[in-house]
């Protein structure tokens, strides 16, 4: 669960607990799900009660789980709505919430779940079949706004059973089924069934969940504050019983992280996450003109801070190129763009040290990327002769001597002149738009930069109305490609928004995706790293190499971040 939210577009499916695959393939047995405790069930002696502050950098865009592609609207989701199954922090392991339990046929095509019979929503009527049925066909209808989604249930059957009981059939298994499947957030069938428009349903906005907070209220452009349902089904579950622990949670919005850090210092906000722009405070502020004002631990009556180095995948920024327009449709003019790229210069300025050039979509230190990549012979580095040298190969050149390149297309010289977005409360990605533009600069490249209000922002990218744009994804250890670099996703405003097509990726894509073992699948996954690494459809920037947090005097903790947390884990924590 991300605290201090910037807006990122997200990876739909993330993390695979690795234990699911272990006899995946070599077994033709029937496999059911096998409790084991849970990392949560060490955590001793917390307190009930309190409010815990935190910050959000904009509205949600929605209230929905289904509707849902922002991080501000998709971080709500853990607060208001159940799994199937959830995961453990620590080692990836799945743990029941709303099913109790998975088997799965020897064929690997039938998956059936178990609902919990004490899951229960807000409103006291029990969790059943029928609101598994009702989310299911609501994500599946071509007309909701789902596409993402969708991406991942293609090929998917769901059979009830009974009220408790329900299967769903795979034509093809593949590496992610189960986790897919076991990460459905249900929707309650009787708040939306005799809606005209599900997307613009009023109860997209005024939700009735089934997990450990409600909906208090929403003030727009000022706050959302979520009650905690002290009566929730899910304590009875050993390791919700010493999570969720403060009885409210209100989410300030505040687009400026300077103010927000400002309220932190001022006990207003508990927890800050010093992400993006936030780094830029951390190195001046933090360790610097501010640095008296901070303890270096917990209990010492000050705000304090710690870095976090873990095994949690970590998101990359980019430049996401809009391959429909045609200065950007030749592979040499992408690299030679590549080329005019300060890196270093991001690094330092930006994010202060505290990232790392990114070479690949799937984290590029980890297994499923390329590290022959990172060789000084493949790394597209800061090389403005190389990249002037490649735009000429291409046909760009300034025959009017007005300082920018032309290029002809179907008989038309068009200058290289192009818009570069970004959403305007990530000032990080606003100092990087301005390198960017001087770099280009260098080479008889013309951008103008525009700072868009975040809904706005993904509007015009559900419309494909860009030239260019500055965002970021995040990233998993046991990516599914398919949602982000498949052709088919870029239909019915799925994530390919670049529109980036390649049948050799489409096939490389399949073949992963089959693949139940992780290390072959592993082999694949870095030969797709390969071709877009080549191809350049996105400009990677950077990936941060950790975590940095700060913690208000009033939040206390015996774990601080599990392993696989990319943020802090503000269930975990309590407050006096």
């Amino acid at each position: 669960m991300k605290l201090r939210i910037f807006p990122l577009l997200l990876f739909v499916v993330g993390l695979f607990q690795v234990a699911s695959l272990r006899g995946w393939a070599a077994s033709n047995k029937e496999l059911k799900y096998q409790p084991v405790k849970s990392s949560y069930e060490k955590i001793k002696n917390v307190k009930k009660g309190g409010t815990l502050y935190l910050d959000i950098a904009s509205n949600p865009k929605v209230i929905n789980p289904i509707l849902s592609n922002d991080n501000v609207s998709s971080g709500m989701e853990g607060f208001l709505w159940a799994t199937l199954f959830t995961e453990d922090g620590e080692t990836l392991n799945p743990l029941p919430y709303l099913a109790e339990t998975y088997t799965i046929s020897p064929d690997r095509k039938s998956y059936t779940f178990v609902l919990n019979k004490n899951a229960k929503w807000e409103d006291g009527s029990s969790v059943t079949t029928q609101d598994v049925q009702f989310t299911f066909d609501t994500i599946m209808n071509p007309k909701t706004q789902a596409a993402a989604q969708r991406s991942y249930w293609s090929g998917v059957a769901l059979k009830l059973n009974d009220e408790h009981s329900f299967t769903f059939t795979v034509e093809t298994p593949k590496f992610d089924t189960l986790r897919t499947l076991y990460l459905l957030q249900v929707i309650q069938k009787k708040q939306f069934e005799h809606e005209a428009d599900f997307n613009q349903a009023k109860g997209i906005m005024n939700p009735i969940g089934n997990g450990p907070y409600r909906l208090k209220k929403f003030s727009r452009d000022q706050k959302v504050e979520l009650e905690r349902n002290k009566v929730w089904w899910g304590n009875q579950l050993p390791y919700f019983k010493n999570r969720y622990n403060s009885d409210l949670v209100v989410l300030r919005v505040i687009p400026d992280p300077n103010l927000a850090y400002e309220r932190f210092l001022k006990g207003e906000l508990d927890i800050y996450t010093f992400a993006g722009p936030g780094l830029e405070i951390y190195a001046k502020k933090v360790l610097g003109s501010d640095k008296a004002r901070f303890a270096n631990k917990s209990g010492l009556g000050k705000p304090w801070t710690k870095v976090v180095k873990n095994n949690a995948p970590r998101g990359f920024t980019y430049v996401g190129w809009n391959l429909r327009k045609n200065i950007f449709s030749s592979k040499k003019t992408r690299q030679a763009l590549a080329h005019l790229v300060d890196i270093k210069d991001i690094v330092e300025k930006v994010y202060y040290g505290y990232a790392v050039q990114s070479t690949s979509p799937f984290g590029s230190l980890t297994m499923n990327s390329d590290e022959k990549l990172r060789a000084s012979d493949r790394l597209f580095n800061f090389d403005v002769k190389q990249a002037i040298k490649l735009l000429r190969a291409d046909g760009w050149a300034d025959q009017d001597g007005d300082n920018v390149v032309e290029k002809e297309f179907n008989g038309v010289r068009v200058p290289f002149r192009f818009e570069l977005k970004y959403n305007s409360n990530n000032a990080a990605r606003g100092k990087m738009a301005q390198i960017l533009k001087e770099n280009f600069r260098k080479a008889g490249i013309d951008v103008s930069i525009r700072s868009m209000e975040w809904n706005a922002f993904l509007t015009d990218l559900d419309k494909r109305e860009f030239d260019a744009v500055v965002l970021g994804w995040t990233a998993t250890p046991y990516p599914n490609p398919k949602q982000i670099w498949h052709s088919d996703s870029e239909k019915d405003q799925g994530s390919n928004f670049i529109g980036f097509k390649n049948a050799k990726v489409d096939e490389l894509i399949e073949v992963a995706n089959l693949e139940m073992d992780l290390k072959k699948r592993s082999v694949t996954l870095k030969e797709i790293n390969d071709i877009l690494y080549d191809e350049q459809p996105y400009l990677w920037l950077v990936e941060p190499s950790s975590m940095v947090a700060g913690f208000g005097t009033k939040v206390k903790g015996s774990v601080w971040a599990m392993e696989y947390d990319v943020s802090p884990p503000f269930d975990i924590y309590w407050f006096e």
